[in-house]
């Protein structure tokens, strides 16, 4: 009977592409939608999360190989590319909360991956003023869905404060981006109590220069080096896309490096 029915509301009802609005066979994207995205695949570098273009013994890419990052991990589902900004900027800037359950589902397998020891979950803040002009904080709405889907994680919204407003990254350079974030974000009062001693996974949409790894920081500041010192007590970081870069490696902890150099030398 339900199957029945199925396919008749199917039929009366047709699915559409929850990006470019037309018809499509299943609930999602069309094949055409389906077949622009680059998700991001092994091999990618364990630290940042970005596509390497071969797999490296320590897995871990030449740039942060020389500038270990600020989280303990980064990772994306797909590259920013075309398709991936299209589908980004629907749901940012189009009103798109259609796509929150797509684009989780993108992000499942690493929200998975991140979320084994229980940590909060802190979507990326709005300051106010963007928040009431837009109603709506997208990194939150997909971290809340992921949270209550999956049933893993502490959805945490209420930890970090973007204080000061900013003006939007589109358009800045790589340093003009970070300049821009620099102070803008704080820890709610209550986060050094709440931190003490657990895990953070933040949440966020895109990724270019890696400028939002500020608001990371500030929730160190807060209350993460409380946590055992005998593990990594650095935050991790998730994103729907991610800027496509394919560096090249040797290798990772300074400690091998140093153990490389001949004697004597420095």
């Amino acid at each position: 009977m339900y199957a029945v029915l199925g396919r008749l509301s199917a039929l009366l009802l047709p699915h559409q592409c929850v990006s470019c609005r037309l018809f499509a066979e299943t609930t999602g994207l069309c094949t055409a939608c389906w077949t622009r995205l680059s998700p991001v695949t092994a091999p990618f570098c364990q630290h940042c999360g970005l596509p390497l273009a071969e797999q490296l013994v320590d897995g871990i890419c030449a740039s942060c190989w020389a500038t270990p990052p600020e989280m303990a991990c980064i990772r994306a589902a797909l590259r920013y590319d075309d398709a991936a900004r299209d589908l980004i900027l629907k749901l940012k800037h189009g009103d798109g909360l259609q796509l929150v359950p797509f684009i989780s589902q993108l992000m499942a397998a690493r929200f998975v991956e991140l979320t084994a020891d229980n940590p909060f979950v802190v979507p990326v803040p709005l300051h106010r003023w963007r928040y009431w002009r837009r109603r709506f904080n997208q990194s939150a709405e997909l971290a809340r869905y992921l949270c209550q889907h999956y049933e893993r994680g502490v959805y945490a919204p209420d930890l970090l404060i973007r204080h000061r407003a900013t003006k939007s990254q589109g358009g800045l350079s790589r340093q003009a981006r970070k300049r821009n974030l620099t102070g803008a974000f704080i820890p709610s009062p209550t986060a050094a109590q709440t931190l003490r001693g657990h895990p953070v996974l933040l949440v966020d949409d895109v990724m270019t220069t890696g400028g939002h790894i500020a608001s990371g920081h500030q929730l160190f500041a807060a209350g993460w080096r409380w946590r055992d010192s005998c593990a990594d007590h650095r935050p991790c970081h998730m994103k729907v896309a991610a800027t496509p870069v394919l560096p090249l490696n040797t290798q990772h902890c300074e400690n091998r490096q140093q153990a490389k150099r001949p004697n004597g030398q420095s």
